[in-house]
């Protein structure tokens, strides 16, 4: 029998996310799109990895790109996702990894890709939110804030280090 298969080894982007808790307050970071893709809706930090970065680096540099924060602590793995941004294709299919991170700074610079932003508790997140796999990102946040579940340290697999 052999290993080898005439399928093609897949093409797709991989995307981190981030539901950011405010370390003091419990709030969540939301923010509202101002650009062509799901124009006007409210979302959290997402991002596509750039090619050989790291995950570690992909969520210091999304978060920047479109907060201007630089103190972000990954928790935890929230969820592994994967979506279609626009028709099938190698092109638009995305695979993503949402981690929730905290953060002891507030005061965010807005990108262009949004319009507003506000920093929420994880209920009302929910509420904002219409975009499915987004909402459920908030909603999974918000059973674990209310439940306090067990904490887990994310690990990035540089000898199983958590993130400094």
């Amino acid at each position: 029998m052999s290993h080898t298969s005439d399928k093609k080894i897949g093409s797709f982007m991989v995307a981190v996310g981030m539901v950011l808790e405010d370390k003091t307050t419990g709030k969540i970071l939301v923010q509202q799109r101002a650009s062509n893709f799901q124009t006007g809706e409210w979302e959290i930090p997402y991002g596509r990895v750039d090619q050989f970065e790291e995950l570690k680096a992909a969520i210091a540099r999304e978060l920047f790109e479109e907060t201007g924060l630089t103190d972000c602590l990954p928790v935890r793995l929230l969820r592994v996702w994967h979506f279609y941004r626009g028709p099938k294709s190698a092109q638009t299919e995305v695979y993503g990894l949402t981690f929730h991170c905290q953060t002891s700074q507030v005061d965010v610079q807005m990108s262009d890709e949004h319009s507003a932003f506000e920093w929420v508790k994880p209920e009302e997140a929910v509420n904002r939110i219409q975009v499915p796999g987004i909402k459920a990102d908030a909603q999974l946040f918000a059973e674990w804030q209310a439940k306090k579940w067990q904490n887990f340290q994310v690990t990035f697999g540089e000898e199983n280090k958590p993130l400094e």
